[in-house]
């Protein structure tokens, strides 16, 4: 049997078939990884904002007791209140309304933001 000059220095490669087939499987695996990736960052921005705005909405809260508790705390701006939790980076929180009636509180992630409600427990709103 006669042996080519590669085969006699030991020198092996893979073939162009090879090649294709690994290109094929990684192209296939990019197209469902990438979607789903993009879908976990989209999913982790809600989640924040539901978070944050969970924080807002537990602030608001604790402040109306604070208020009913102790008199000489102030309970009259929801911002001031929604500004005592403390958020990092690229997120926000607002809170707008009356704080004897209804607030909406707004969080922003990434320039993605949401909506809640927190009402008074002595309003009939």
């Amino acid at each position: 049997m006669v042996k080519s000059k590669l085969d006699a220095q030991g020198q092996q490669g893979f073939t162009l078939i090879e090649i294709i087939a690994v290109l094929v499987i990684l192209g296939i695996l990019a197209v469902v990884a990438v979607p789903r990736y993009f879908n976990l960052q989209d999913d982790a921005r809600q989640q924040a904002i539901k978070g944050i705005i969970a924080a807002g909405q537990s602030q608001l809260s604790l402040g109306y007791a604070n208020n009913k508790m102790n008199s000489s705390y102030t309970f009259s701006n929801p911002q001031t209140e929604c500004d005592k939790v403390s958020v990092s980076g690229n997120a926000s929180l607002n809170c707008t309304g009356s704080i004897t009636g209804k607030v909406v509180i707004k969080g922003t992630v990434d320039g993605v933001s949401n909506t809640a409600n927190w009402n008074n427990p002595e309003s009939t709103n």
